[in-house]
């Protein structure tokens, strides 16, 4: 059995070879996107850790329903690389690379020599989706170390003996990953399950059975102490819960999740990567023991998805479906070399680098772009490329104790601006999906607008700025249209399609074409 310190020894040029042929694939993917603008749910995320930072309680003045470690993650990069607003990205894109060597390590001990590079290989496109959809540093991102951590942990223990640590640290590594996001538990529960039963099969003695138990509920517990232990001394986790549980309740029932969203990805992945609709039946050529465990987790990141539009849900499942599919080619390899015309080994490698290049093959166009014209054409229809520049007149126009109010959903422009908002409704989805609680929060905004007037107010002009649907409560937007007519005045707004993008003042007929609006509170009587 192949130890944890003989894993890199004896490795040939070639592998090494392969190793920086795939550092060089990341680089790749990545060298025109890492610093585009942040989108709306980066902009969240980072507002957060800018309270954080600042010493405020985010989910008491942000409205996040993310658990926290996403807002950890941001805030960290912060203050590592302060002022830069892509540094979150880099701290993303390193937890995906070692995200991709446990799954390497994993497919070596589970399978053997020949499968760790080809399933890092084709993790490493399938993490960012067809069309490199996925380049902000989403939540998804982060949770991939932690998710593949506990899979990886339970694989080591499988492969070296059961041991006490390898519980605690897979108890630890399993919370941290749900306190990025909830909907990992299909995933965490079945890792744990199948792990239980086969400790118990093994030994048939209650004893190191409830101790291991033990040793994974400490190590829960102490990452929820770690995690959530300021919420939940401020106050009791009341915010908390609020915004991670009882509204995504809601959430989940609206139209954002249903199966025509599902169906919708699956026609994308097929019409983009079909060959990875195929390759992976080849694991039934030689069908391991060890298969059908895998193909579980790859029902259970399916799981996962929640049948959600937005693809960043879909990363959990990439390691999984990247893991079969190097099983896969590496089995299919090994059936083709039993014919004398095969060249043996070399046929897999051939294989495995057909299959990448066909993966590859829809992101070419994305990836020979300009960084200008990758997010011009990636954020079409989103204010997203103006925000900057509006930021940069929200900050001449306002001081570092004044409030600034974003309509809509964009956030990041707080963020740029350095700035706090009146309200802890930084989007407008809490707001404005159809739910028990949208008419309670539209009362809220209204009553923080009026009880701390912001000295400014962007307003969005798009409309998926809002996720207004037929059955919104349309009290907020009335409230909000008096509110401006009445205490502000427009200063200037965002033109995308002109030379001069920012214009000041505005004629009447700009403010058709504008992205984003500025109000100036009037001066009081």
């Amino acid at each position: 059995m192949e130890t944890k310190s003989s894993f890199w020894k004896g490795r040939s040029a070639i592998h090494w070879l392969a190793l920086l042929g795939l550092l060089l694939l990341f680089v790749v993917l990545r060298w025109n996107n890492f610093n585009a603008p942040l989108i709306r749910d980066e902009g969240e995320y980072a507002y957060a850790a800018q309270l954080l930072i600042h010493g405020v309680m985010p989910y008491d003045h942000a409205f996040i329903q993310k658990p926290p470690m996403v807002v950890y993650c941001y805030a960290l990069a912060s203050l590592l690389v302060p002022d830069v607003f892509w540094a979150p990205r880099l701290l993303a894109y390193l937890s995906v690379a070692l995200a991709g060597l446990l799954l390497g390590y994993m497919a070596r001990l589970e399978f053997g020599k020949g499968f760790a590079l080809p399933a890092m290989a084709l993790a490493t496109p399938m993490f960012l989706l067809p069309g490199l959809e996925q380049f902000p540093a989403n939540t998804e991102m982060f949770l991939l170390l932690p998710l593949l951590g506990t899979f990886a942990v339970y694989v080591q223990a499988r492969h070296h003996g059961q041991k006490t640590k390898y519980w605690l640290a897979a108890g630890f590594l399993g919370i941290t990953t749900l306190c990025f996001k909830y909907t990992a538990l299909p995933l965490i529960a079945f890792v744990f399950a199948i792990w239980l039963v086969e400790s118990w099969r093994q030994t048939r003695d209650a004893r190191p059975f409830w101790k291991h138990m033990l040793a994974a509920v400490l190590g829960g517990i102490l990452a929820a102490f770690l995690e959530l232990g300021i919420f939940l001394i401020h106050d009791g986790g009341t915010r908390l819960w609020e915004c991670t549980v009882l509204f995504n309740r809601q959430y989940l029932l609206s139209r954002t999740f249903n199966p025509a969203n599902l169906w919708m990805w699956v026609s994308l992945f097929w019409s983009n990567w079909p060959v990875l609709f195929f390759v992976p039946w080849a694991i039934f050529l030689r069908p391991g023991p060890r298969i059908w465990f895998w193909l579980g987790a790859f029902a259970c990141a399916a799981l996962a998805t929640s049948a959600s539009g937005y693809g960043q849900y879909y990363i959990p499942l990439m390691p999984f479906w990247a893991l079969l599919s190097a099983v896969g080619i590496c089995h299919l390899a090994a059936w083709l070399a039993r014919w004398p015309a095969m060249a043996g080994r070399r046929i897999g490698s051939l294989l495995a680098l057909l299959v990448i290049l066909l993966v590859l093959r829809p992101d070419v166009p994305w990836l020979t772009r300009t960084p200008e014209r990758f997010a011009e054409l990636k954020m079409a229809g989103y204010p997203f490329i103006g925000s900057q520049t509006v930021a940069r007149r929200v900050a001449e126009s306002s001081g570092p104790g004044d409030f600034v109010y974003v309509a809509g959903s964009e956030p990041q422009i707080l963020v740029y601006a350095h700035r706090f908002s009146p309200t802890r409704f930084i989007t407008s989805y809490a707001m404005m999906i159809p739910s028990a609680v949208a008419g309670k929060y539209q009362r809220e905004a209204m009553a923080d607008l009026m009880n701390n007037p912001p000295k400014l107010i962007v307003f969005p002009t798009a409309e998926n700025s809002w996720l207004r649907q037929p059955t919104s409560p349309p009290d907020f937007q009335d409230f909000l249209d008096q509110f401006l007519r009445r205490d502000y005045r427009l200063v200037g707004g965002f033109l995308p399609d002109r030379p001069n993008a920012w214009t000041e003042p505005l004629s009447t007929n700009d403010l058709a074409d504008a992205d984003l609006l500025l109000f100036q509170r009037k001066p009081s009587p």
